[in-house]
């Protein structure tokens, strides 16, 4: 900072000292002498408008403009203090205020003043990187308790004046590294150090300003070769994989020929399979009604019949698709398709049917041409010769011959009546049953002597009737005994012996 002729040095008084590092380049300790003088102007509001003191005091400044300024700074040596890298001082200047608040711990510690310490150091790390391209820690600053002002006049603490370096070099040009001169041809970035080999130019000097000849012949350039599968609509697939793979062109008429009887072989299989599993469908159930299962003798006595009741979903397989599904894709239409050895051929056209392996005879009209054209002679002169409808006693000779009574001797008299031959169906007769009443519940026993087990067989018991059905092979009535007492439905209980041919029914009695 340069001052005219007669205008006092402008030395500022000490006031702190704060230690930081570098987070860039240069590396090294810095020291910032925070120091106050009165020509440096209070803060001023956004508005610009100038505040008092104590509106400082009240607010604080982090909503102001707060001026100050920046000096010169200096590289120092201190060997002697054990240091091993290079220490740096700069000085910044604020208004005596602002230094005597920093100072003060019982305003930098009020209510919304906290950050008052933290506001002023970053005006002076940011004017410092602003400056002189030097970007500095704030985490690792610290107060310097041992000196108010780093490196004063003759090694003391008292200031330095504000002036300027001399010449135009400041103390980071000997770190930087030195520019190359302007006079001096920038080197060669691709060099030929071929030993013995003289150096000479790949290009001539005015190669291309010679208009005498062209630069290739009438041919033109000759560079680059045309790829071996130029052309071929499997060129984008390797060479190798096309001569170790065998491709199948989905367009060709042979492979459609395949696929249509590959599909209708697969619509055959399916309607028989279909077929069979129809027939096969009740097997398994017929079988069982056939032959019933012996394992419900092994059953405990009163133990719940086996369910009579099957739930078959079978019928909701035949549902469509929904709606919604999406459809297939259209198939790509194309008229080209490659054969077996991957030759390219003409699809045929639309019209022109694919070669088949035996040509198909051709179809015959139902009826000729013509054929009601000519109205000159009647169709039937005698009418219509179609056979007229059965008689009655036609249709009576029909049933006969079916039912085996007719014959050849239909035709010259009346049937022979042969007896008719009926279907013998077991007699139902009503079970025999005893009532007898025990000393806190009834007992009703009954007799079956064509019954295996309690298969087939429903109870039905309510508070004064006890019904009981048999299934068909049993021969036997349903059965309902009148009781004379009330009882108690849910309490009932069956038991079935095979030995003595009987159920006997144990039924509780309803408390009165």
């Amino acid at each position: 900072m340069a001052h005219p002729a007669g205008m006092p040095p402008l030395r500022p008084a000490v006031g702190f000292c704060i230690q930081t590092e570098s987070t860039g380049t240069p590396p090294g300790r810095w020291f910032i002498n925070m120091t106050r003088h009165k020509m440096v102007d209070m803060p001023v509001a956004y508005s610009g408008r100038p505040v008092s003191r104590e509106f400082i005091l009240s607010h604080g400044i982090g909503n102001m403009q707060v001026p100050f300024d920046i000096g010169t700074f200096r590289k120092l040596r201190e060997r002697a203090e054990g240091a091993k890298q290079t220490t740096y001082c700069v000085d910044v200047v604020f208004n005596p205020l602002i230094v005597q608040l920093f100072m003060d711990d019982e305003f930098c510690n009020a209510d919304g003043l906290q950050n008052f310490r933290t506001f002023v150091m970053n005006l002076a790390l940011k004017r410092i990187e602003e400056s002189i391209g030097v970007k500095l820690s704030l985490p690792k600053a610290k107060l310097v308790k041992a000196f108010r002002y780093k490196d004063g006049e003759d090694g003391g603490q008292d200031p330095r004046e504000f002036t300027e370096l001399p010449g135009d070099a400041d103390c980071f040009d000997e770190e930087a590294p030195k520019k190359p001169s302007k006079e001096e041809p920038p080197p060669e970035l691709i060099q030929d150090v071929t030993p013995g080999k003289p150096k000479k130019p790949a290009v001539k000097k005015g190669f291309l300003n010679s208009s005498s000849k062209s630069l290739y012949g009438p041919e033109g350039s000759k560079e680059g070769v045309v790829p071996e599968n130029a052309g071929d609509p499997m060129g984008f697939i390797p060479k190798k994989l096309r001569q170790t793979c065998k491709f199948v062109d989905t367009a060709a008429p042979e492979y459609q020929e395949a696929e249509k009887k590959r599909r209708a072989a697969e619509e055959h299989n399916a309607t028989a399979q279909e077929f069979r599993d129809t027939l096969t469908k009740d097997l398994d159930k017929w079988t069982r009604h056939a032959q019933p299962d012996k394992w419900e003798r092994d059953l405990p006595d009163a133990a719940p019949p086996p369910c009579k009741y099957d739930n078959d979903y079978s019928r909701f397989d035949d549902i469509g698709a929904c709606e919604d599904e999406a459809a297939a894709p259209p198939a790509q239409q194309r008229d080209w398709y490659c054969d077996g050895d991957g030759r390219v051929q003409r699809a045929p056209s639309s019209g022109s049917r694919a070669p088949t392996s035996e040509p198909a005879p051709a179809a015959e009209p139902a009826l000729k041409k013509g054929f009601l054209d000519g109205g000159k002679s009647p169709l039937y002169p005698k009418g219509s010769e179609q056979r007229a409808p059965p008689t009655e006693e036609q249709i009576m000779k029909d049933m006969a011959n079916l039912m085996g009574v007719g014959g050849s001797d239909a035709r010259q008299g009346p049937a022979e009546k042969r007896p008719s031959v009926a279907a013998k169906v077991p007699e139902c007769k009503a079970p025999e049953f005893t009532l007898s009443e025990e000393a806190d519940s009834m007992r009703l026993t009954v007799s079956v002597p064509r019954l295996e087990s309690m298969q087939g067989v429903s109870l039905d018991v309510t508070e004064q009737r006890a019904s009981l059905a048999f299934p068909g092979g049993a021969g036997l009535k349903p059965l309902q005994v009148e009781l004379p007492v009330a009882v108690v439905p849910t309490g009932a209980r069956a038991k079935f012996s095979k030995k003595r041919c009987e159920i006997a029914v144990t039924l509780p009695l309803a408390a009165h």
